[in-house]
């Protein structure tokens, strides 16, 4: 797993999803049976994930939920998420990842300003999990695939199929007394998550070099001992073993490209020692790094 730090601004995504005109992207991942799905990172837009293989669990903002076959989970904006497969499973996931921009049309608006302004600014949550155990959640399930479908196809008016699909999430979810709604002040648990958060970020830029524990508890304002038992209690792994998972999966970006050198990888991503490399590599994927690069080459 992994995280964000300083201010905001660290574990955050750099990414623009969809363009100024359309802000939405669908992503499919298939995944096969690798144990890490996705790194800890946080984002503005807001994601719709759906499972449609295998089974999962997904850490938002430190809580974990558990995902199975033709299930989703919200993920509002701002929230660290990550997540990892469970029983070694075949994971195959979609994200819809979009601006609620997408849906405004002036400030005069009543849903603008009665639905969407209090989602942007973190009063109303969306529900965190939809099973379809629920008529109304069967019923985004399914606009929620016909939206991976719209967006794969992209037949002509697909833009406005796609956001019709998303008016009516957000109706059925209102309409079914599903918004949660968020204290005004800071919680204990939202500093923890912001210390959170600028700890991830620093590990982020600057996992290609030596990172000790007294620089993270430093960056979370902690002890080193608080630090460590809180880092612990929110992600399930010690600073260490979530370096240590970080660079292997910054490693196997590289692995890509077969004209770098695996010893050359292991001091990029921040290992000074090469077999100690191959020792956390093995751990980590049940192979050596050549090994992984011939299956996936």
């Amino acid at each position: 797993m992994c995280f964000d730090l300083s201010d905001k601004k660290s574990l955050k995504e750099n990414v623009s999803h969809g363009n100024s005109s359309f802000p939405l992207c669908v992503y499919n991942n298939d995944l096969g049976y690798k144990e890490h799905l996705l790194d800890y990172h946080w984002h503005d837009e807001i994601e719709f994930l759906y499972m449609s293989k295998g089974k999962a669990v997904f850490q938002i903002d430190s809580v974990p939920v558990e995902l199975h076959e033709n299930e989703a989970v919200f993920i509002n904006s701002g929230e660290i998420h990550s997540g990892y497969s469970l029983d070694h499973s075949y994971c195959v996931y979609h994200a819809v990842v979009f601006s609620l921009e997408l849906l405004y049309s002036s400030p005069q608006d009543i849903c603008y300003d009665r639905y969407f302004v209090p989602l942007a600014s973190g009063r109303h949550k969306l529900p965190q999990k939809i099973t379809g155990e629920k008529n109304w959640e069967k019923e985004i399930l399914t606009h929620i695939r016909h939206i991976i479908s719209s967006f794969s196809i992209k037949a002509e008016g697909y833009e406005m199929d796609i956001k019709s699909s998303i008016f009516k999430i957000f109706s059925l979810v209102f309409a079914n007394n599903a918004i949660a709604f968020s204290p005004q002040k800071n919680t204990a648990r939202q500093s923890k998550t912001e210390k959170l958060k600028r700890v991830l970020n620093f590990i982020k830029e600057n996992y290609h070099d030596k990172i000790s524990i007294d620089d993270l508890a430093k960056e979370a304002n902690l002890t080193r001992y608080h630090f460590c038992r809180l880092f612990k209690s929110l992600t399930g792994q010690t600073p260490i073993e979530y370096i240590n998972c970080f660079r292997i999966n910054q490693a196997i970006r590289l692995l890509e490209d077969e004209n770098l050198k695996i010893m050359d990888i292991a001091f990029e991503v921040g290992f000074d020692n090469f077999s100690y490399f191959i020792k956390k590599f093995k751990e980590y994927k049940n192979c050596t790094p050549s090994e992984y690069r011939r299956l996936m080459l």
